[in-house]
């Protein structure tokens, strides 16, 4: 690429990368102001940033690699692992509210205290465990905008199993979890109280549609939530796959592509803002209208979800 390219591309990675570092500081700082009482959803989204950080700072640091050293090597790893953990995290958001909404799990019970245990420490070991592995194999190596898994010759089978089979499962699990979440829902809207029992129960009525309200708003952010994390990461899959099929690096687009994985950051600040303000109105609501809590009913197993109690 030319030095104008370059140039144009630099300024462009750190203006996206300040603008990420800057909603991974957010949601930092807001986990940190909670951090004796947050639940799991927070600490899944502190691990998120976390990883979105690294990632950044990783893509920075080394924008335009010259060699394969150890340095190269470094980055490569991080990358992967960072990479890692933003798929296993956006699935653990979508199977934790598929269990607590559908399945219905106590979230008192033990085996629910492990499971949350289990998930901070699989979105965290799991990710470096597999970004070792091609420490193995020599395959890490220069690409033109950053090191990463090589993807010439046979090396591209271990990108395949490393990097594009987590996230076609990873995110295509996720896809179902809400899809059932929603089909859930839908199904609670369609046999709730006929007009009869609606002048008997008004009181019933009302809390159904508040949590089903809540519900179908929380399932909805995680469907953006998703969304921009396969969006992020789908040029830098392209981007790989192009260079195995054509043999030669599209720079406009790699370049593009690193752009977008790095803005992912400054995209989940947004949708955090955008939900917590939701979420603010939906609470007073609530409490403007304290009778809507009044009866324990079937779908009140999903208001610990839209409470941010998970």
């Amino acid at each position: 690429m030319s030095e104008i390219g370059d140039t144009v591309y630099l300024t462009v990675l750190i203006i996206i990368s300040v603008l990420s570092l800057i909603g991974c500081t957010v949601l930092l700082i807001d986990y940190l102001q909670q951090r004796k009482n947050a639940n799991l959803a927070t600490k899944l989204l502190a691990i998120l940033s976390i990883s979105d950080a690294i990632y950044v700072i990783a893509v920075v640091t080394n924008p335009t690699p010259q060699n394969d050293g150890a340095f190269c090597v470094i980055q490569a790893l991080f990358k992967q692992s960072s990479s890692l953990s933003t798929f296993i995290v956006n699935f653990f958001f979508c199977l934790t509210t598929f269990l607590t909404i559908v399945k219905n799990i106590d979230m008192a019970d033990d085996n629910y205290e492990k499971y949350k245990r289990n998930a901070k420490i699989f979105s965290i070991l799991f990710p470096l465990v597999i970004a070792i592995i091609p420490l193995t194999y020599n395959g890490y190596g220069k690409q033109y905008y950053a090191c990463s898994l090589k993807s010439q010759n046979a090396f591209w089978i271990g990108e395949l199993i490393l990097f594009y089979f987590p996230f076609g499962f990873l995110f295509g699990a996720s896809i179902v979890f809400l899809l059932k979440i929603q089909n859930f829902l839908k199904e609670i809207q369609q046999n709730k109280l006929d007009y009869d029992d609606y002048r008997i129960n008004r009181r019933t009525l009302m809390t159904q549609n508040s949590q089903i309200t809540a519900g179908e708003q929380y399932t909805q952010f995680l469907f953006f939530y998703t969304l921009v994390h396969f969006f992020c990461w789908l040029p830098i899959i392209v981007s790989s796959i192009l260079d195995i099929i054509l043999q030669e690096e599209l720079l406009w687009f790699e370049g593009t592509s690193y752009i977008l994985a790095c803005s992912q950051g400054f995209f989940d600040m947004l949708l955090f803002m955008i939900s917590k303000r939701v979420s603010s109105k939906q609470q007073v609501y609530e409490r403007n209208n304290s009778f809507l809590t009044a009866d324990p009913i079937d779908i009140y197993r999903g208001s610990a979800v839209y409470n941010s109690s998970l």
